[in-house]
């Protein structure tokens, strides 16, 4: 009885020993993870001698044995960003989001739908009311291009070129500043033609009509030169190379108010004109509101419509321009451009 219970005991210490496997892992971020293994293994072989004793015998135990292991880890490259790259980011995501933003589109698109309605209707009021286009050799027709070109250049284009840097927030801005010089190149050539054709209608008629007599023209005149003066003093500041910086700086609150008095005037000259050829035109019948004055007074209306909504989008800080990354190393003269 006392034999079997010795081999017993001896069965489940080799059992336990057996069992006795400890692995403990390490790790040293970021370079290593140590793995410190320890194995036990005891191997007891008991012998029976069945005929004689019975007797049970532990005879084998093998030491401990440990192994070290050192497993080198890569380390993964960590990308770090630009703190201005990703301010700039995250203000574009925002400005994305910004409610004010919609607001601006939604005007945006009301602002040119009401601009196009106006060239069609004007179109339409030359074309069907005072009797289409002509040359010099019909002075009185040739003015129906003054109008027209007028409507186009002076008021259309020259309310697109200010509202190029809002409307195009995320374009760069050396491509806005040519995009806004070459609106402005081409508002200010129809300007030109269509002044030419007023003036050949006043000279080669016989009678000749006197020039530059009423506000109109006045105020008119007065609108171009502003704008021409203005595309001058624009162009050599601020796309001709070797412009101090002071300059630029001193000279941009000026040429953004005088841009915006230039186009206001603009706006009211065309409503005084539109007025005084529906008079002319029409004579006493302009007060019973004929199809032509109803015509005319609706693109009256319209010009008022878009001049407001042209000094509002550009005038409403909410709706400025955020700079982007490219513009900030183009005024610091980190590139070429």
């Amino acid at each position: 009885m006392s034999k079997d219970l010795d081999i017993e005991q001896a069965t489940q210490a080799t059992k336990t020993s057996t069992s006795m496997s400890t692995s403990i892992e390490v790790k040293a971020e970021p370079v290593a993870v140590v793995e410190l293994t320890t194995t036990t293994t005891n191997t007891a072989a008991a012998t029976t001698n069945g005929e004689n004793n019975g007797k049970a015998e532990q005879q084998q135990q093998q030491q401990p044995k440990t192994t070290l292991t050192t497993i080198t880890e890569q380390v993964q490259p960590i990308t770090i960003v630009n703190a201005d790259a990703a301010a700039n980011i995250g203000n574009e995501n925002k400005s994305n989001m910004d409610p004010s933003l919609i607001n601006f589109k939604v005007l945006y698109v009301v602002t040119q739908l009401c601009g196009l309605t106006m060239i069609v209707l004007v179109g339409t009021w030359v074309g069907q009311h005072l009797g289409g286009l002509g040359g010099s050799a019909n002075p009185k027709l040739e003015f129906n291009w003054h109008p027209l070109f007028m409507t186009i250049g002076f008021i259309f284009l020259y309310g697109n070129s200010i509202l190029v840097y809002r409307g195009f927030r995320t374009t760069r801005k050396k491509t806005l500043k040519l995009t806004h010089a070459g609106i402005h190149l081409a508002a200010f050539i129809l300007t030109v033609i269509a002044l030419k054709t007023v003036f050949d209608s006043h000279n080669l008629v016989d009678p000749p009509i006197p020039n530059l007599y009423s506000l109109h023209s006045w105020l008119g005149l007065s609108a171009v030169i502003i704008f021409g003066l203005q595309y001058v003093a624009g162009f050599m500041a601020f796309l001709v190379p070797g412009m101090r910086e002071n300059y630029k700086i001193a000279l941009m609150p000026l040429h953004i108010y005088f841009g915006l008095f230039g186009f206001v005037l603009a706006i009211a000259s065309a409503v005084m004109g539109i007025t005084e050829k529906a008079i002319f035109a029409l004579g006493a019948n302009y007060s019973t509101l004929p199809a032509s004055a109803v015509l005319a007074n609706i693109i009256g209306v319209l010009y008022v419509i878009f001049g407001g909504l042209v000094v509002y989008l550009a005038t409403e800080p909410s709706y400025k321009r955020k700079p982007l990354a490219e513009d900030t190393a183009l005024l610091s003269g980190a590139t070429n451009e």
